[in-house]
């Protein structure tokens, strides 16, 4: 069984919900940060730079033990491991899942984080920079809106790994926002239809009690 040491942010919301859609057996281990879990000699043998979520999968390619740290890589792991069609056979396609999910893990993780740590970690607010983060925040919502006004999902009529690493950025990181999906009509629509999978629901539920 995969082992997936994971943490309570939209990063290990997004593994749980690729691993969930691809279906998955994995245990999952909550690393607290607060205590200092991941500077531990043991976890850095997993991963240096002291980051979770990181997986362990004992039956990799090969049938060789495989470590994965970074939420993508995880993520695509997963998604090519399991058999539910989250990555396209069609390579055009593919290469787009591909561009897109990477933007999520770049492009678009890069502005809600920086919003959240200027007002809710800074020692000393600063509007400029606060304001600055949250426009480019709903920048990244205003892409997504106009991409999902024209298709069902991210990449096309079906659901892939691109969806399964979005939906937390827009169910958790977007709700700081004032107004939340008020002037995002497709994105909402998305994002409700979304919420409803199981395995979506499954996924954001790994320690959230």
């Amino acid at each position: 069984m995969i082992e997936l040491w994971t943490v309570t942010t939209t990063n290990g919301q997004k593994v749980q919900i690729a691993l969930e859609e691809a279906r998955l057996p994995y245990r999952a281990t909550l690393v607290d940060l607060v205590a200092g879990e991941h500077r531990t000699p043991e976890f850095l043998a997993l991963n240096p730079f002291g980051k979770a979520p990181v997986m362990r999968d004992p039956d990799g390619p090969g049938g060789r033990p495989l470590v994965l740290a970074e939420t993508l890589a995880i993520a695509w792991y997963a998604a090519e491991k399991g058999a539910n069609g989250l990555i396209s056979g069609d390579p055009a396609i593919r290469a787009e899942q591909m561009m897109w999910a990477a933007a999520i893990s770049s492009s678009v993780a890069m502005p809600f984080a920086m919003q959240f740590f200027a007002s809710q970690l800074a020692p000393t607010p600063n509007p400029w920079l606060i304001e600055t983060m949250t426009s480019g925040a709903k920048g990244v919502l205003a892409v997504f809106e106009a991409r999902l006004a024209e298709r069902e999902f991210v990449c096309g009529e079906a659901f892939s790994v691109v969806d399964c690493l979005l939906f937390p950025v827009v169910a958790t990181s977007a709700k700081r926002l004032d107004g939340w999906l008020e002037a995002y009509p497709a994105l909402r629509r998305w994002h409700d239809g979304t919420a409803l999978r199981p395995a979506v629901q499954r996924g954001m539920a790994v320690g959230a009690d």
